[in-house]
């Protein structure tokens, strides 16, 4: 992983890091940047990410693990900074 911040606001909006989805749908990174870079070379300048229905279930499913593990409904922000601290990682994003 890269040791950027896993988020940041652009204009106002969350955006996450490559590593940052890979922690919130349990799928290793290597695998996500494989797959960003699959759809890309299929779709030259297009710049919309389509997230396999599998890795989209599992991501509901890991975030529902994390808000029970937290016990409230934890936000994105939430959930990227337990699961990173979970994994031995440093830092969250940017506020």
């Amino acid at each position: 992983m890269s040791g950027k911040p896993l988020y940041s606001y652009v204009n106002g909006e969350p955006m996450v890091s490559d590593e940052a989805m890979a922690l919130l749908i349990g799928v290793p990174y290597e695998r996500v940047r494989a797959e960003i870079e699959r759809q890309r070379a299929e779709n030259p300048g297009s710049d919309v990410f389509r997230m396999p229905r599998a890795w989209s279930r599992q991501g509901n499913r890991i975030r529902k693990e994390v808000q029970a593990a937290l016990g409230y409904e934890a936000g994105m922000k939430e959930c990227i900074d337990y699961l990173a601290a979970k994994a031995g990682l440093t830092g969250g994003g940017e506020s």
